[in-house]
């Protein structure tokens, strides 16, 4: 889930609209300050790991390119930071925690060797655990992204009607209707349409993403099979 989809969550201040539209006697009510989960701590050094293992893709295809021959202290060293941001996430579950110790036993031992020869191996070894860690958390936040834009959808839609200015809306309205209670159903009805393609978008990222490394997954399992000799490249 990249940032720019962070954003697209419901944030608090259309929260707090819908709960002042919903309360009955807003004549009465204190200024509300409604919080949903926080997830940053949980979500910002998740985001920081994935874009560390595809910065170690980076380095790692720079070294299929002879003239990039001398970098492969760069490729283990984003190998290192990906292991270790991954290995340091906060609440990381014990599927991705038991299966760590193998992944750095794999990167130290081509490390200390000082060589990075069975690269297909590694980064088998370090996309297998950002895998792991996405099928064990996407239904966590599949489920929190329906929780928070349904519950958002619900609210506004049981916001009162006399609460809308039909004139208002028909400003702004290029479907010929004319009658007011026609026009704010319709208007209810664009504004429920719009958070569910908002929701469902921000599902496919998820799902894409998944996808996407499910694929490299498969790829280096097949990869790592092959006897391919690669010894010329050497740690500096």
């Amino acid at each position: 889930m990249n940032e720019k989809a962070i954003k697209n969550f419901i944030d608090e201040s259309q929260q707090n609209k819908v709960a002042i539209l919903t309360n009955p006697n807003p004549g009465t009510m204190t200024l509300p300050n409604k919080h949903s989960r926080n997830f940053v701590k949980q979500l910002q050094p998740r985001l920081n790991a994935y874009k560390s293992l595809l910065n170690v893709y980076q380095e790692f295809n720079l070294l299929t390119d002879s003239k990039f021959g001398d970098k492969t202290k760069d490729a283990a060293s984003a190998l290192i930071t990906s292991f270790n941001s991954i290995n340091q996430l906060p609440d990381l579950p014990s599927a991705v925690s038991s299966m760590l110790p193998e992944v750095s036993k794999t990167i130290s031992q081509s490390i200390q060797a000082k060589k990075v020869k069975k690269h297909n191996e590694i980064l088998l070894a370090i996309t297998n655990a950002y895998l792991k860690l996405w099928t064990e958390e996407e239904p966590l936040w599949d489920a929190y992204i329906d929780a928070v834009y349904d519950d958002y959808s619900s609210g506004l839609n049981s916001v009162p009607s006399e609460y809308f200015g039909a004139e208002k809306i028909k400003q702004n309205n290029v479907e010929p209707y004319s009658n007011d209670t026609i026009v704010i159903l319709m208007y209810r009805l664009d504004k429920r349409d719009e958070i569910i393609i908002q929701k469902n978008d921000l599902k496919k990222q998820l799902s894409d993403f998944g996808k996407a490394l499910a694929d490299l997954d498969k790829a280096h399992a097949e990869l790592a099979k092959e006897k391919t000799d690669i010894s010329d490249v050497i740690l500096h």
